[in-house]
């Protein structure tokens, strides 16, 4: 894990990811929601257009809690900025940290059963999905809500007003308000 942090500060720090070789590519480590590309909300909201976890992207750029990254495909540039009130505990380094990663699609749900897949793409929690398969199709819980994906209730925001649990039990969703 230390590792690949300081592959990816490595890699922000020096400007190379649009210089990267083809095993250094970055993708998005899961669902992102958007309304406006160019303010991604940093609690998560589930509204609007999504960008599929395990989406290419170039032209990252990180400064002072803002993450920039523009997307391969659509050549759609993407910004969020971190809310520190809704990630207690959490710094804006961690925080962008969760955005990215060096694993594609294939990659990032490797082991997980089709219906995760599935539920992934559609980017849902069904029950019985696994803690791994809704992390990639919803990203983390701000810490506002849940202190840790150690628990067994996960809470997410649709928007400012709508939120919904997720229920784990042996580390599989027993149930969600989705």
């Amino acid at each position: 894990m230390k590792a690949r942090a300081a592959f990816l500060m490595a890699i922000f720090a020096f400007g190379a990811a649009n210089a990267a070789s083809a095993a250094d590519r970055l993708y998005t480590a899961y669902n992102i929601w958007f309304e406006k590309p160019d303010r991604v909300y940093s609690t998560g909201y589930q509204k609007g257009n999504m960008l599929a976890a395990g989406s290419e992207v170039k032209e990252v750029k990180r400064s002072r809690g803002k993450l920039e990254f523009t997307d391969v495909k659509q050549d759609m540039k993407f910004s969020a900025e971190f809310v520190g009130k809704h990630h207690p505990g959490l710094t804006a380094e961690q925080w962008m940290d969760r955005f990215l990663t060096t694993r594609d699609f294939a990659a990032l749900t490797k082991g997980l059963t089709a219906s995760e897949i599935k539920a992934i793409r559609a980017g849902q929690v069904k029950a019985g999905m696994s803690k791994k398969a809704v992390l990639v199709s919803v990203g983390n819980p701000p810490e506002v809500g849940t202190a840790s994906t150690n628990l067994d209730v996960w809470k997410y925001w649709r928007d400012r007003f709508r939120n919904y649990e997720v229920k784990f039990g042996g580390g599989k969703v027993t149930g969600s308000a989705q």
